[in-house]
């Protein structure tokens, strides 16, 4: 019985490549023998819907053709982490994809799904339900994302970032957030946090310490960024890849952590917005797979 491969779409990620490439997917994948079913999402909340359907027991992979954003739903609607995952990236910063080193090329892909490796991932919770594969970030980084929930309209390149980036420096928040691990480490008077599974940011910069997505661990990265000026030098730093610990970066390893403040603070998770403080950031139980390249 030929293996089943479910493909969930976003028809417009990548300018409009998502559903050109989507069905070159298909052919690829049954040029090789396996079934593939190609499903289109229209609409906010569909790839997690459609992946509420997916198990081991009916299908031996599911893809994912589109951003962070896309892949953030799946692995959300999936009832069961086990379930072989593979990316064919075409979203703005791609972030799993620099990670991993993968490409939107279809026969690329199709080689991953038939005769590629699983990568065992562990997967980071918000509160013991939302799910994260790549990282949370609260304070500037959670604001820019907010700011751009508001005002997106249609899809977004790089350069869609620069007003969110802009208004929020531009209105600099007096954020104060303190992170307290399980075993009672804790970190105040921070301005901006990421808890990562992932080095990498935005599919541009670096951050510091020893970050495997295989490790098992959240990294929390601590910023104490009190002007404009810190916050454009350690911008710098991370997009050439020499941001360092030091007084104003701070890094924790963990699998569990509250975070909080005197107020609310945005978050983002994978790149959406997420709420406010204060959350409960955990591990799942199972790991993701993510198929990559043999």
């Amino acid at each position: 019985m030929a293996r089943r491969v479910q493909i969930i779409a976003n028809p417009i990620a990548g300018g409009g490549k998502g559903g050109a490439l989507a069905p070159e997917l298909v052919r690829q994948l049954e040029s090789r023998g396996l079934h593939a079913e190609l499903t289109l999402t229209e609409r906010a909340g569909d790839a997690r819907r459609l992946a509420r359907t997916l198990e081991p027991a009916t299908h031996d992979a599911v893809v994912v053709v589109g951003g962070d954003g896309t892949l953030h739903e799946v692995l959300n609607g999936m009832p069961d982490l086990t379930l072989p995952l593979a990316v064919m990236p075409l979203g703005t910063a791609n972030v799993l994809a620099c990670e991993l080193g993968l490409r939107a090329d279809p026969a690329a892909i199709a080689e991953i799904v038939d005769r590629g490796r699983a990568k065992r991932a562990a997967v980071g919770t918000i509160d013991g339900g939302e799910r994260f594969l790549l990282f949370a970030g609260y304070g500037l980084d959670g604001r820019m994302v907010h700011h751009l929930e508001r005002i997106r309209r249609g899809t977004l390149g790089k350069l869609g970032w620069t007003r969110p980036v802009w208004h929020v420096v531009r209105h600099w928040p007096r954020d104060e957030i303190q992170v307290e691990t399980a075993s009672g480490v804790r970190l105040d008077g921070l301005s901006q946090i990421l808890v990562t599974r992932v080095r990498n940011y935005g599919g541009l910069f670096t951050m510091p310490g020893d970050i495997d997505i295989e490790d098992g661990a959240l990294h929390v990265i601590g910023f104490r960024q009190r002007s404009r000026a810190q916050f454009v030098a350690a911008t710098f730093r991370a997009w050439r890849g020499t941001l360092r610990i030091g007084r104003d970066v701070e890094v924790l390893t963990t699998d569990a952590l509250r975070v909080e403040g005197p107020h609310p603070v945005p978050c983002q998770l994978d790149g959406d917005a997420f709420g406010t403080t204060p959350h409960e950031i955990g591990l799942e139980r199972e790991r993701a797979r993510i198929l990559v390249a043999e």
